[in-house]
């Protein structure tokens, strides 16, 4: 119950900040990353690696000269479980040339699966190429430092990096 209304919290608190918004961007590509997974408790210089393929979709809000916010919904399998990310943050636009846009994001994650709620924080870099006044194609990156999850005895003592490939995007400005 209490995960049910936290994300209804979440989905009203996105429509209340994005009636203030000014310009919108949506995409919808894949999300591709590898990952280092540290662990506090295992012996020294034990690291697993993982790899991980899905379909990112993601809302950029700019409100007034290039700050707004960011919102991004991440449905995805892993191992045999099926999860649902959320998340939410700051987002920074600069134009770099007429045709090309950088956006700059930093917020925290957070991940509903049925091993409780997960907890990450994400940096993005992505950049926007304008094929036409409201058609883009996305290109970009960053780093996802994931924390653990909430409930769970082993929250905090695993620290795991994700380092996102390159991943690839459309999306439409309106």
């Amino acid at each position: 119950m209490k995960r049910k209304l936290m994300v209804l919290a979440a989905m009203l608190l996105i429509v209340s900040t994005a009636l203030f918004a000014v310009d919108f961007k949506a995409v919808i590509g894949q999300d591709t990353s590898a990952g280092l997974q540290f662990s506090k408790t295992a012996p020294k210089g034990d690291v697993q690696t993982k790899f991980l393929f899905n379909i990112d979709a993601e809302l950029d809000m700019d409100f007034n000269n290039g700050h707004g916010m960011l919102v991004e919904v991440n449905p995805f399998s892993e191992g045999s479980s099926v999860e649902f990310g959320l998340g939410v943050g700051y987002a920074y636009q600069d134009w770099l040339s007429s045709s090309t846009s950088m956006i700059l994001g930093v917020g925290p994650k957070f991940t509903f699966g049925s091993g409780g709620v997960g907890f990450e924080i994400f940096a993005t870099i992505d950049f926007d190429f304008h094929v036409s006044s409201s058609m883009f194609v996305r290109v970009g990156t960053g780093l996802r430092f994931d924390m653990g999850e909430f409930g769970d005895n082993n929250f905090g003592k695993t620290f795991e990096i994700d380092i996102p490939l390159p991943h690839l995007g459309i999306g439409w400005e309106f």
